[in-house]
């Protein structure tokens, strides 16, 4: 098998930007990821193992119970440290030795005096990421002493390029809900303009925020209940860590109260507005009460950013029209069966089988060699296979014919 190395104008390296959505909808303290709900298993209430509205971060627990089945993984031994336990789930776990291999949420000291040599060290595939709300009321001091405001403070400065809506003086703003999105969710930032938040009550749409401006700011742009307050600005997002921040205070329906917890844990009774918006998704205190009148929507879409190769792989002409394969001799013939003597070797000639066709049975038409290219495989610098590309059709590759292969690789 012949190995070509690639030209100059063989390989071309690019990056797709590609953009996925992403929705989630709160109602009475409950959270719907793209629509989805409760997906029951024959083991689990939830086949994916992870809370309605969660992303699973592995996949690998799928309908899996987790109850000990009093048998170990490997040998077992007399130390019940270190003994690998069935669990009934999948889970990593590596043993304390010379090498000192732990994982990296594990601290030094932690494993320096908790674990002895030989002992099991486990970790959890039963990970998951949704939406996280805090609630900041006045006296938390969210641009002030709190230290989640002064975290994102450099950030809010630095967003302030797009607008004064960023600015926030110290103290300035008493309230501010604070919505989370893992970066699971939207890859390496949010979509400019691609943001809204829709709020309902009782089923019909209350008022609606959107980055219409594609600065960050969100602005209420219709309002069902509150007409008054559109194109006022009731907070704004930082697309690049995620984080959404809600000031907007003014009522959207001043018949409708409900009852929210601060970052203190201490209970708010208030008319509803932004500040109020996705209560119950997994709000900092997880004991925040919901109300059945109200229901939330968060759309975006995210930025993922794919390296790409591209690659010709060419089969010049005069080139690549032999093969082993069997099928590429006339059959009846011995192949591989040579003379030897005590002073010679010689190899039988093989006919090549003629499948080009011809207006007459006989003569024949004309000899020419003939292949069928299925599979071009990539090998590195060091001549190791590191990809095969399966071609769906076989080609038809004959000695006057020149043929290039476009394959293409996302990293």
């Amino acid at each position: 098998m012949p190995l070509y190395k690639f030209g100059a104008g063989d390989v071309f390296y690019n990056q797709i930007k590609a953009h996925p959505s992403s929705s989630f909808f709160v109602y009475n303290g409950k959270i719907y990821y793209n629509d989805k709900a409760t997906e029951p298993g024959a083991n689990v209430s939830n086949v994916g193992g992870v809370p309605t509205g969660h992303v699973s971060l592995y996949e690998m627990n799928v309908d899996r119970v987790a109850a000990s089945t009093g048998r170990f993984i490997g040998g077992s031994s007399s130390i019940s440290g270190e003994n690998v336990d069935d669990t009934g789930l999948i889970y990593p776990f590596v043993y304390k030795g010379f090498d000192k291999v732990a994982f990296k949420t594990i601290k030094r000291r932690n494993f320096v005096h908790d674990y002895s040599d030989g002992d099991v060290i486990t970790g959890s595939y039963q990970m998951s990421a949704s939406i996280v709300r805090t609630f900041y009321d006045s006296g938390d001091g969210f641009f002030g002493s709190n230290l989640t405001g002064s975290a994102i403070k450099n950030s809010l400065d630095y967003a302030a390029r797009l607008g004064q809506h960023y600015i926030f003086a110290s103290g300035a703003t008493d309230v501010v809900n604070l919505i989370d999105i893992p970066s699971i969710f939207y890859g390496s930032e949010i979509k400019k303009g691609s943001v809204a938040l829709d709020l309902y009550i009782t089923g019909t749409l209350a008022a609606r925020l959107t980055d219409k401006f594609y600065n960050g700011a969100l602005v209420q742009e219709s309002g069902t209940y509150a007409a008054a307050n559109d194109d006022q600005i009731a907070g704004v997002v930082l697309y690049n860590e995620g984080l959404i921040l809600l000031t907007g205070s003014w009522a959207l329906d001043a018949t409708l109260e409900l009852e929210d917890r601060n970052y203190l844990g201490t209970d708010i009774v208030s008319d509803i507005s932004w500040k109020h918006f996705a209560l119950g998704a997994n709000s900092f205190y997880s004991a925040s009460v919901s109300n059945s009148s109200a229901s939330y929507s968060l759309n975006f879409a995210g930025t993922n950013k794919i390296p790409t190769v591209t690659m010709l792989a060419n089969a010049n002409r005069g080139e690549l029209n032999f093969t082993n394969n069997p099928t590429y001799i006339e059959h009846g013939q011995i192949p591989y069966h040579p003379t030897t003597g005590s002073n010679f070797y010689k190899e039988q000639p093989l006919t090549i089988k003629n499948i080009h066709s011809s207006s007459y049975t006989d003569p024949t038409g004309s000899l020419k060699k003939t292949t069928y290219i299925t599979k071009i495989g990539i090998y590195d610098e060091d001549k190791k296979l590191i990809g095969i590309a399966s071609i769906a059709k076989p080609v038809k590759k004959l000695e006057d014919r020149d043929l290039t292969f476009k394959l293409k690789l996302d990293m």
